[in-house]
């Protein structure tokens, strides 16, 4: 049985290409005959919406202010996710305009970004920080070298691996930093931009992709690889899927995820086929 995070991917890989000529082609749910193959993606984001609902009500304790942030980093991360659906390898290395970035170094710049961010959190917490501020400051940069806290220097390879590398970096955060404590947000870290919070630099993580991600949009204008209806719907199915995910737990919800998960992969199959 699928999870749900991979029948919505096969959901993708069926309808992310199609053309917006495709669209109208006759697909029916139930009374709905008339929206076409457009409805069977609108149907999805229902389903998805109407379940994470359900999970939220069966969570067991609402949950923590590090979560909620991080829950807030998770859709940023599905929305930039949605906006790179389709792209093809050579869109990575397409010169939008003269003085704008690539698409591989946009990503490359927020994989950077996600990595410094969490070095600095890391190293706030690390018992192997040294108490004296200076010292601190001057130990940090090596210490993010020694733990692996540092972006890529390049990307290779073609989209599959662009992906593979925000996936990376994303799980890590979500991973290390998911148990911090309220008194632990209130904790002061130091960055280029000098002591701030450690709750500042947990919203950062979103704030700083959100803006990036209008950066890929309007890449992908300058390089005629507008999105499609197919492509626009996408892009609403991996926001909704991000509050799912953030509810992912093997203590709830095993059987609504699972139903869910399983009409979405039925769908994903029918309309492949």
């Amino acid at each position: 049985m699928p999870n749900i995070t991979e029948a919505v991917e096969a959901l993708v890989r069926a309808t992310v290409d199609l053309p917006d000529s495709e669209m109208g082609r006759t697909w029916v749910w139930r009374e709905y005959d008339d929206e076409g193959l457009r409805f069977s993606l609108l149907m999805t984001q229902h389903e998805l919406r109407d379940l994470a609902v359900r999970l939220a009500a069966l969570r067991p304790a609402p949950p923590t202010q590090v979560q909620r942030i991080l829950g807030q980093y998770h859709h940023a991360y599905r929305d930039l996710t949605g906006a790179l659906a389709g792209l093809l390898d050579e869109d990575l290395d397409k010169v939008p305009r003269e003085g704008e970035w690539p698409l591989r170094e946009v990503v490359r710049h927020m994989l950077g970004a996600d990595y410094g961010f969490l070095g600095v959190i890391r190293f706030e917490l690390s018992p192997e920080r040294p108490r004296d501020a200076k010292d601190a400051e001057e130990r940090m940069s090596s210490w993010r070298d020694e733990h692996g806290y540092r972006g890529p220097a390049t990307i290779e390879g073609g989209v599959a691996a662009v992906r593979n590398a925000l996936y990376e970096i994303h799980g890590r955060a979500l991973r290390e930093l998911g148990d911090l404590s309220d008194a632990e947000l209130e904790r002061s870290s130091f960055y280029w931009d000098g002591p701030k919070p450690i709750r500042f630099r947990l919203h950062r993580f979103e704030a700083h992709m959100i803006q990036h991600t209008v950066q890929v949009d309007k890449t992908l204008v300058w390089i005629d690889r507008a999105p499609t209806e197919a492509r626009r719907l996408v892009r609403v199915l991996y926001r909704d899927l991000a509050a799912v995910e953030m509810l992912s737990s093997t203590a709830f919800g095993h059987r609504e995820r699972d139903e869910v998960a399983k009409t979405i992969w039925e769908r994903a199959e029918e309309i492949g086929a």
